[in-house]
C-alpha cells in the first residue's frame, strides 16, 4: 500500500505498532505472518471493513496487564474498550483506574463511560453517553468479551431463560459508523479468551456488521509501543521484535470468516 494514499491524520495516530502478535488461520491456527496495528494496516482494516478476532486471550487479569501498556497521556490516541458486563468493567476500574484504592465497585451504582487518561471505557449501553471530546482520534474501538457473548444478545432473541432486550453487537457496530471518515472506520479488536475455531466466527462477524475477520493470537498478543527498533528490532529481514518472533508470512495473508 502506498503510503501516501493514508491520510497525514491516521499516520499520526498510528504512529508506531500499538497492538501486535501472530496471525493465524481460523481452524488450523497455522501462523501467517505478523499482525501490527500501525497506519497501513489500519488503514487497510477500516477501509475493508474488517475485524481482528483475538482468541485465546488470556483470563481477564492477564488481558487487563496487556491493555495497560496502551495507557499514555491524555493528548495520545485514544482507545475505546467496551467491556461485556458492567461486572467487568468494574474489575477493569478496579485493577487499572483505581490500582492504588483498596475498595471494591458495586455494579449497582457505576455509571458508565469512564475515561482515565487516553483510555475511554464502556458497555455498549453506555456509548451513547461518550462525550464528543472523549471520541476524538480513537484508535481502535477494542471489546473486552472474554466468554464472547455480546454478539448473542440480539433484540428480540432469548437465550433459555434470558430475553436480550438491546441489540448490543448493533449498538458497537451504530457507535463504530458514527466515526467513520471518508468511508474508513475505526479498527474493530474483538478480544476473548476463546478460540476462533470454537466460536461461529460468520456470525459473531455480522453480528458487528463486519465484513471479515482477520485472527490474531492471543496469547502472543502485545500492546504499547514496541522496543526501540535500532537497538532491538530482530535484524533479519522478518521486522519482528524481542519475543515476537513468528514464522514468516505465507501466501495466505488475508483471513476470512
Amino acid at each position: 500500500m502506498n503510503h501516501q494514499t493514508i491520510p497525514d491524520a491516521i499516520q499520526r495516530r498510528y504512529d508506531t505498532a500499538w497492538l501486535r502478535g501472530p496471525r493465524v488461520s481460523r481452524l488450523e491456527e497455522r501462523r501467517l505472518g505478523y499482525f501490527r496495528l500501525d497506519a497501513e494496516t489500519a488503514w487497510e482494516l477500516g477501509k475493508s471493513n474488517v475485524g481482528v478476532f483475538v482468541g485465546t486471550c488470556p483470563t481477564l487479569g492477564g488481558t487487563i496487564e496487556r491493555l495497560q501498556q496502551l495507557e499514555q497521556s491524555t493528548l495520545a490516541p485514544r482507545w475505546l474498550l467496551v467491556a461485556a458486563t458492567k461486572k467487568m468493567a468494574a474489575v477493569i476500574i478496579q485493577r487499572w483506574f483505581r490500582e492504588r484504592q483498596v475498595a471494591r465497585l458495586a455494579t449497582t451504582t457505576l455509571r458508565l463511560p469512564k475515561v482515565h487518561r487516553n483510555i475511554v471505557l464502556a458497555t455498549p449501553e453506555s456509548l451513547r453517553r461518550i462525550g464528543d471530546n472523549e471520541c476524538r482520534e480513537i484508535a481502535a474501538i477494542i471489546a473486552v468479551d472474554m466468554l464472547c457473548q455480546i454478539h448473542q444478545a440480539r433484540s428480540g432473541i432469548q437465550h433459555g431463560n434470558f430475553f436480550a432486550a438491546n441489540d448490543r453487537p448493533q449498538l458497537i457496530a451504530n457507535y463504530r459508523n458514527a466515526l467513520a471518515h471518508d468511508n474508513w472506520l475505526p479498527p474493530f479488536v474483538l478480544l476473548t479468551q476463546k478460540a476462533a475455531k470454537s466460536v461461529p466466527t460468520d456470525s459473531v462477524a455480522r453480528a458487528y456488521c463486519l465484513d471479515a475477520w482477520w485472527f490474531v493470537d492471543g496469547a502472543s498478543l502485545r500492546c504499547g509501543r514496541p522496543p526501540p527498533l535500532q537497538s532491538e528490532c530482530v535484524n533479519d529481514g522478518s521486522d519482528t521484535y524481542p519475543g515476537e518472533r513468528v514464522d514468516s508470512p505465507t501466501a495466505d495473508q488475508h483471513g476470512s470468516i
